[in-house]
């Protein structure tokens, strides 16, 4: 086996130690997640919520999206008046009820 160096085994020791480090923070940090979920779960708990979210199982379903953004654009102005410098006034409708 062939003696390494004193630069290659500091380097070797330093980029340990790093990864060490960068390892610890991951931890630290998944830590700090949980406890906020657990008090997010403590302080609203589920019973108390107006709604539950419901994940639908198709979320990577790509649906095909074709949107006329002219047509649309036209059919948003159709009732407003142009004041420019791009400001906008809605037009006053007389409604006969």
């Amino acid at each position: 086996m062939p003696l390494r160096s004193g630069k290659e085994y500091l380097k070797k020791e330093y980029l340990k130690k790093e990864y060490l480090k960068k390892e610890y923070r991951k931890k630290e940090y998944r830590k700090k997640e949980y406890l906020k979920k657990e008090y997010l779960n403590k302080a609203f708990p589920r019973e108390t919520m107006p709604f539950n979210m419901v994940l639908l199982p198709e979320m990577g379903k790509q649906y095909k999206i074709d949107i006329d953004f002219d047509d649309s654009s036209k059919a948003w102005r159709k009732n407003k008046i142009k004041l420019g410098e791009g400001m906008f006034k809605y037009k006053r409708i007389l409604r006969k009820y």
